[in-house]
């Protein structure tokens, strides 16, 4: 959890999407620890944001996917526990956010990591593939280029329940409609869904969502009305528009469902990153 410190939202909350749950008994079983407080001076003086404490985000007030509806959303998993969402991109990498594969200004084993595709249940069904290897961006903190790429051990067999998404590479219209979808928290401090959800949010201009966050570029802010948008786990996890990838959840402004815009990674500023990383 970190504080903006600025002079146009001088108490504005931004709270990352992270999910940390425990596995000892259920995927949905959710860690006591909360994070910290960091205002993001202090978070700038660290050189990164930790989240590795924060708690999860969800889609809120959203509906429940059908089998099939979204074959490229993944789950990641840390040391056998949902984490984050993420969007298979080929069949052998996957774009989540950067916070989700971080352990304060590290980048975690690839093997305490692996995917969970091809199913809508956190609990059942689906294909499982180890991670082969992880890279964060460099410029990763603050909240700015929160976006990471994954190798995974195996490729996917493409079919009905499981395939890419392409990435937009082009900036999203203001006022459009994309539909975001995850396992993240119902509502702050909520219990998970067993099934993924999804929901609709629209975007904003750039100017507005600068205006919103104090970050000018590489963001895309998506507007929803009170009690709707990401929450914690949804971190990673995609926006879609126009059967492209637009955005990668990153966090939320003041507590999930508020009248404040969400911050995605905005993919088209990150395409050509994205590319030499993976090919």
């Amino acid at each position: 959890m970190f504080q903006l410190d600025g002079s146009r939202h001088p108490r504005t909350m931004l709270f990352p999407l992270l999910l940390i749950v425990v596995a000892a008994s259920s995927w949905t079983t959710v860690a006591a620890s909360e994070a910290k407080l960091v205002t993001v001076e202090e978070a700038r003086s660290n050189g990164v944001v930790d989240t590795a404490s924060s708690p999860p985000v969800r889609i809120v007030g959203g509906s429940a996917a059908s089998a099939n509806q979204f074959p490229y959303q993944v789950a990641l998993l840390r040391q056998g526990s949902f984490s984050c969402g993420g969007s298979l991109i080929t069949n052998k990498w996957v774009l989540t956010a950067a916070h989700c594969v971080m352990s304060g200004n590290q980048v975690v084993q690839p093997s305490l990591m692996a995917v969970l595709a091809g199913t809508v249940y956190l609990n059942s069904g689906g294909v499982r593939r180890s991670v082969r290897r992880i890279i964060s961006h460099e410029r990763y903190g603050n909240f700015r280029n929160d976006i990471a790429v994954m190798e995974l051990q195996q490729a996917y067999q493409m079919g009905s329940s499981i395939s890419t998404i392409a990435l937009r590479r082009t900036a999203v219209p203001s006022g459009s409609t994309v539909t975001i979808s995850g396992w993240g928290r119902l509502y702050t401090n909520g219990p998970l869904p067993s099934v993924l959800q999804y929901n609709r949010a629209t975007t904003l201009s750039g100017l507005g969502c600068a205006r919103e966050t104090g970050i000018n570029a590489g963001l895309l802010c998506l507007k929803s009305s009170v009690n709707n948008g990401a929450c914690n786990g949804d971190s990673g996890g995609p926006a879609v528009y126009n059967n492209q990838l637009v955005g990668v959840a990153n966090f939320v402004v003041n507590g999930c469902g508020s009248s404040r815009s969400d911050g995605y990674a905005l993919v088209s500023d990150f395409v050509q990153w994205i590319e030499s990383r993976i090919n």
